[in-house]
């Protein structure tokens, strides 16, 4: 990785101490996705003096070469960034290619899905704490479909203007949830950390970025390289969905199994 630091001024001390923590932060995605198709990752370090949390931002800018933003507390520890979530949501977001806004729930929930095993699986997270924030998330999610009715794809299209996050991101985390137990139960040979891994190699390069079908391209080959048919029948279900995704504990403890054995 390449960093790019801005704002506050920093010492030579404190860029070696993020750039420790990025490069922590990329080895623990790459443990559980693999590594990125892309060689080089540039990331922005925006540090400001004024934020109440670690890293309050962070942002993906697509382009020739996929990079990252993000603002950095310059008061943070280096054990506070690493508790904190949005490194390894940003980098998971590098692991699929740009989709339409209509899939964007597709998008943010598959960061969303992938932060959160990231994080159990490196140790960051405990298993209680997995279970808790992954139930909190989907309540929250639930919870926002009282304010946010309607198809998934029509509400992810307009997404920033609602402000309808909570909904988005935890309905692409549902599907994510019920595709890893449905591949369990077809006896599939890989989990999803896994056939992304295999998707970099094969696929990634040569996906249409932000196209109407990119997010179509892209269940399709998970379903190629899985040899079952299990996310594009998924993915025609949710983004017509006008309701919420009913997740079981057991579910969720399953994935404790899959990512921690």
């Amino acid at each position: 990785m390449i960093a790019e630091f801005r704002g506050s001024p920093t010492s030579d001390k404190y860029k070696t101490s993020i750039e420790g923590w990025l490069n922590t932060g990329h080895n623990a995605v790459v443990k559980t996705l693999g590594p990125v198709a892309q060689e080089h990752i540039p990331i922005q370090i925006n540090v400001t003096t004024t934020a109440q949390e670690a890293v309050p931002w962070g942002e993906v800018i697509r382009g020739k070469l996929d990079s990252i933003e993000l603002r950095v507390n310059k008061f943070s520890q280096p054990e506070t960034l690493s508790a904190d979530w949005t490194l390894y949501h940003e980098l998971s977001h590098l692991y699929h290619p740009l989709f339409a806004y209509p899939d964007f729930w597709l998008a943010e929930g598959f960061a969303t899905y992938f932060q959160n095993i990231v994080m159990l699986q490196n140790g960051i997270y405990s298993q209680d704490e997995f279970i808790r924030r992954m139930r909190d998330g989907l309540a929250r999610g639930q919870k926002s479909m009282r304010t946010y009715p309607g198809r998934l794809d029509t509400i992810s299209s307009d997404m920033w203007r609602l402000r309808a996050y909570q909904r988005v991101y935890w309905s692409g985390v549902g599907f994510f949830i019920e595709a890893e137990h449905t591949l369990r139960k077809v006896n599939a040979k890989y989990t999803i950390s896994e056939l992304i891994s295999h998707y970099q190699r094969c696929c990634r390069g040569k996906e249409r970025e932000g196209h109407v079908t990119s997010a179509q391209e892209f269940v399709t080959a998970l379903d190629n390289l899985s040899g079952h048919k299990v996310f594009n029948p998924l993915y025609q279900r949710y983004r017509r969905t006008q309701s919420f995704p009913q997740i079981s504990n057991e579910q969720l403890k399953s994935l404790i199994h899959l990512y921690t054995h």
